[in-house]
């Protein structure tokens, strides 16, 4: 059987996102760290039933609830009382796996010690390809139904910026950073949203060369400005 690929093996600074490819690198990746954690199994079943289905859909319009009850192996009564309805899991679903790819990121990054140059490389790499794996029509959908504003709708980016923090001012090559953690987090959320908008808004763009040059040139700025 062939090896899906390595997330961190994707070259998005010449070629176009290869979707597919993509989904099939974070797809094990989200699982094992979703099985690493203490939860409800029966929770874990249905998050992983509408990850899996979520990989083979365009939109979250065509994953119906029967397939994920019935892919997790638990009855309808048991999902309706951990989730209360439909559409709140489907956001509880997104956000949480939103969640688990940056826990993703950060036991991959653990591993590394980065300059400014390829610390900045290696975080859009891995963040960038995690956004990609997430079809724009599923997030779309969720936008819509769901009114709520950025920081309730991408809770995950406050993770992101403790994490970044904690490996810029503790690792050797960038500790000399002059980095406010609060202002980091600005950024982030800048970019995150610029991202954001870029699915929402069907921007061409998007999934391009271009769109990942410019997430990292941010990010690169923003990083040599604190030199």
């Amino acid at each position: 059987m062939t090896q899906p690929p390595s997330i961190t093996s994707f070259d998005f600074e010449t070629e176009p996102v290869n979707q597919k490819a993509l989904i099939a690198a974070w797809l094990p990746e989200i699982e094992a760290v979703m099985r690493s954690r203490e939860h409800d199994d029966r929770s874990t079943a249905f998050i992983i039933a509408i990850t899996r289905l979520r990989s083979s859909s365009k939109t979250a319009d065509k994953i119906k609830l029967v397939a994920v009850i019935k892919l997790a192996g638990y009855s309808r009564s048991t999902f309706f009382r951990l989730f209360g309805n439909y559409n709140g899991f489907l956001l509880d679903a997104y956000q949480l796996i939103c969640l688990l790819a940056i826990e993703v990121y950060a036991k991959h990054l653990k591993e590394q010690k980065l300059n400014v140059a390829d610390f900045s490389k290696f975080t859009v790499d891995v963040t960038y390809g995690a956004l990609c794996s997430v079809p724009p029509e599923i997030v779309q959908v969720l936008w819509r139904e769901n009114a709520v504003c950025h920081r309730k709708f991408h809770p995950h980016v406050k993770e992101l910026t403790a994490i970044i923090f904690y490996y810029l001012t503790q690792n050797a090559q960038t500790k000399h950073l002059k980095i406010d953690v609060d202002e980091l987090g600005g950024v982030l959320k800048t970019l995150d949203l610029d991202c954001l908008y870029a699915r929402l808004e069907v921007d061409d763009l998007w999934e391009t060369p271009f769109y990942y040059k410019k997430i990292r040139h941010m990010l690169g700025g923003y990083l040599l400005s604190c030199a």
